[in-house]
């Protein structure tokens, strides 16, 4: 009995290790099973193009972006849309990690868990086409008005999530891929997206998050004043400042953009409150969000404890860097009441779904920055500068990199008028004044995007 009850027992260890197995492997099928379909070994399914059996893909209003004909992927017949979009559609060799054609190839292939990618009558009904919610024209708006630099363009609507503008340069056209794309110095950095995956040295778009630390910790942080004699000193160093401004508050600060303000107010604030407030505002983390995840901004003062090393971070310089992508949520969470929501490109997901809402900030500091943003541009920068009625928010930035290079020229910013709920980012590295070349690129994309 006793040699039947110990066969019995480990039939059932047996049983229910075969049991969690199956339910182990069950899991994962469901959840990466569309992953496990488009490994790189599966070279039946691409042969020598990753996009030889891939679905459709239109713009927002239906534009054709992508297609295949004949076991060939063909792109837009526009060369300025093939290059503006090439990093959010993606290339026929899969060069573009973070394209919708990389991320999204289960989709576009037709793979579901029940008939994996055989085909079916579904593919015939568009089952794996894909809808952005990108506009072509106001990311051709973009990419012209880069006039050939380098950067990242970024709008996106800050109630729903959708991107409308996605664009980085530098680029190249997917229709017609020179020979020498891999070879050519030209070419270096070509395959990284840097909306999501640079990070650049922000200048003053950075003072933004020292007047939210102020606004945490300081009670007198609106009348609050400094002397601005266009420049001070701290133990290691000075900062000096565009403009002799005289004693100014925050609100005037923000608008002339004061190094000398924002760097006293930095060290008054002390570097480890100002890397609190950096962090709880997106910095130090990636963000993931449906199809992609961003790379980090960065701020690390713990390097340097000297003063002028936190007054320098206080305006955006030393070690700090920002992500165009992160900048954006950033500028769509005080637009959007200290909430922002999770910006997509296309909403189709296995698990979830886009549209996610964090909060970054408290209600009350979103509208002491939005008004402090809204009254650089109706008071210094000009409403003309973008669409009559918007009541754009916004913030410039003009960044010094060193090693001789121009400086990165940066904008961010919202329409407050809730008819016109966008929010953007936009660098132009080593682009010079953000003022001049930042603000006359956003001024093109949301002129275009009110008249799309």
């Amino acid at each position: 009995m006793r040699t039947v009850g110990r066969r019995s027992l480990t039939l059932y260890i047996l049983l229910a290790c075969f049991i969690a197995g199956m339910a182990f492997f069950l899991f994962k099928y469901l959840k990466d099973g569309s992953t496990w379909v488009t490994y790189a070994y599966n070279g039946h399914i691409y042969a020598e193009d990753a996009t030889a059996v891939a679905g459709n893909i239109y713009d927002r209003d239906g534009s054709l972006l992508a297609t295949t004909i004949n076991g060939e992927r063909i792109y837009s017949d526009n060369e300025t849309t093939r290059r503006a979009l090439l990093h959010t559609v993606g290339d026929s060799s899969g060069y573009i990690g973070t394209s919708v054609q990389t991320l999204m190839r289960s989709k576009l292939m037709g793979y579901n868990i029940f008939t994996g990618l055989n085909r079916t009558p579904l593919a015939s009904l568009g089952y794996n086409d894909m809808k952005l919610t990108i506009d072509e024209d106001v990311c051709n708006a973009a990419y012209y008005a880069l006039g050939g630099k380098n950067g990242a363009v970024l709008v996106y609507n800050y109630k729903t999530g959708e991107i409308v503008c996605k664009v980085s340069a530098p680029s190249y056209d997917p229709g017609w891929v020179p020979d020498d794309l891999l070879e050519n110095e030209y070419y270096d950095g070509v395959f990284v997206d840097n909306t999501i995956s640079s990070s650049y040295t922000p200048g003053s778009i950075f003072k933004i998050v020292t007047a939210a630390c102020a606004m945490t910790n300081l009670s007198d942080w609106e009348t609050r004043t400094y002397n601005c004699e266009q420049s001070i000193d701290f133990e290691g160093g000075t900062v000096t400042c565009l403009g002799h401004h005289g004693e100014i508050n925050m609100r005037e600060a923000m608008m002339y953009s004061c190094n000398v303000y924002f760097a006293k107010l930095a060290v008054d604030l002390g570097y480890s409150k100002l890397m609190k407030t950096a962090e709880d505002l997106g910095f130090n983390r990636s963000f993931r969000f449906s199809n992609f995840t961003t790379v980090d901004s960065e701020i690390d003062l713990d390097k340097s404890t000297r003063e002028v090393d936190v007054a320098w971070a206080g305006v955006g310089q030393y070690t700090v860097l920002a992500n165009p992508m992160h900048f954006m949520c950033l500028m769509g969470a005080i637009a959007n009441d200290g909430v922002f929501k999770e910006p997509y490109t296309s909403n189709d997901k296995l698990f979830g779904f886009a549209g996610n809402s964090e909060r970054l900030m408290s209600s009350a500091m979103a509208n002491n920055l939005k008004s402090l943003l809204r009254d650089d541009v109706a008071y210094y920068y000009g409403d003309y500068m973008f669409p009559e009625g918007w009541e754009v928010c916004a913030k410039t930035g003009t960044a010094e990199v060193g090693e001789g290079k121009e400086p990165n020229a940066w904008i961010v910013g919202f329409a407050s008028n809730p008819g016109y709920p966008y929010a953007f980012a936009v660098c132009v590295e080593n682009g010079g004044s953000g003022y001049d070349v930042a603000g006359s690129v956003a001024s093109s994309v949301l002129y275009a995007l009110s008249t799309d």
